[in-house]
């Protein structure tokens, strides 16, 4: 970094401190005035991160995260920009968690946010520990203790906020205008079943119209998920979790919005679907977590103890995360094969289709998908012999 860039991220971060510190004073009616401020992440990431330690002691708190978006162009009126989009969503969910009060705390308390400037003031919730570490780097009791934990967290979350939309779209609204709809959802969901319909065409997989109609059935009722509606966190990656046991949160809202429950709740059956750490969980672990995530949750949503509805909302879910990962993955990965984090795009996308005809097998739900879920399988193993399944996480190699 030259002199004048470093001139400009000084005064930058004094012009950012300064502000944070007024609405601090505007939030509580007391002075706050930062002693340390630490950058806590690196300069190619999205977002700068900073620890800011202030003098204020007694009942209030003495230290904050500053979360600023980083963006080439930060345009907060744009509703096309990935980056503003972003930046709100995290804003708005932390915001909303922060508001529901009750016992738990399913994020870091929100202090305050500035759409100019593009930063939100956050509690500082310490050193960061997430499951990462359990799962790469220590032992199968450990990572079951923290994923169980885990599970409970987002089945609260999700029974916390069930009935809660309203308050959630009215905070949206002042916060920006241009939030995700049922409709903007559909046509997504639309989108991505042509897309995947020509590409398994091409490749000689040829589906029925069963396998067109299943599939808008799955999209229908992710945009329109019933009494499963909640808050979800949409990116519940193991490296977006604050494990300081026994308190687990949730951290970086950026893809959160009112969903369908189970998107997050079949995230690790479908091998961590936008995870850069994406392995896979012996089956024995994926059901106590979702058993776990399933007791929490129906405190909030009764329909799910039946098990008939349990069971197709399971399977539905699972059958919108393969939807999901071909739409996104499948084109790329046919040209060549690379490396997202500690797994290759076509590890996923085999170990992946076979996840969901295991679920699909189980609970006897969606044949047609199912069976061209099959072909398709078989058709890319052929056309990629040398590729693996996804292993076990390290913590579960050992038995």
């Amino acid at each position: 970094m030259d002199d004048a860039d470093q001139t400009s991220e000084t005064e930058m971060l004094r012009v950012l401190t300064a502000e944070a510190e007024r609405m601090l004073f505007d939030r509580f009616g007391f002075q706050f005035h930062f002693t340390t401020v630490e950058r806590l992440s690196e300069p190619d990431r999205r977002n700068l991160i900073l620890r800011c330690l202030s003098t204020r002691t007694g009942n209030f708190p003495s230290k904050f995260i500053i979360k600023k978006v980083q963006a080439d162009v930060y345009e907060p009126d744009n509703p096309d920009s990935w980056d503003t989009q972003r930046f709100f969503n995290d804003w708005i969910g932390s915001q909303f968690l922060s508001s529901l009060g009750g016992e738990s705390s399913h994020g870091p308390q929100f202090y305050g946010g500035n759409r100019e400037l593009g930063f939100i003031i956050l509690e500082d919730l310490g050193h960061h520990r997430s499951l990462v570490e359990p799962l790469l780097h220590e032992d199968a009791a450990r990572a079951e203790e923290a994923l169980l934990r885990y599970s409970t967290r987002l089945g609260k979350l999700h029974a916390d906020t069930v009935n809660k939309s309203t308050l959630f779209e009215r905070l949206s609204q002042s916060v920006s205008a241009h939030g995700r709809t049922r409709a903007t959802m559909g046509a997504e969901v639309e989108k991505d079943i042509q897309n995947v319909q020509t590409l398994i065409e091409e490749l000689g997989v040829l589906p029925g119209t069963a396998f067109l109609q299943e599939l808008r059935e799955m999209g229908k009722a992710v945009v329109d998920p019933g009494p499963f509606l909640v808050y979800i966190h949409g990116d519940p990656c193991p490296d977006n979790v604050f494990d300081n046991d026994p308190d687990l949160r949730l951290i970086d809202f950026e893809f959160g919005y009112f969903g369908h429950a189970l998107i997050d709740a079949t995230y690790a059956r479908m091998l961590f679907p936008t995870c850069w750490c994406a392995n896979r969980l012996p089956q024995s672990m994926v059901d106590k977590m979702e058993s776990r995530h399933r007791a929490e949750f129906v405190k909030g949503c009764p329909e799910a103890k039946e098990n008939s509805i349990w069971e197709q909302a399971l399977v539905t879910i699972c059958g919108y995360w393969l939807l999901n990962t071909l739409a996104w993955h499948l084109e790329p990965a046919l040209k060549e094969d690379r490396n997202w984090g500690i797994a290759g795009l076509r590890q996923r996308i085999l170990t992946r289709l076979e996840a969901f005809a295991i679920t699909a097998e189980e609970f006897g739900r969606f044949p047609a998908v199912h069976e061209t879920a099959g072909h398709l399988r078989d058709t890319l193993s052929k056309r990629w012999p040398e590729i693996q399944p996804l292993p076990l996480y390290p913590a579960f190699q050992g038995g």
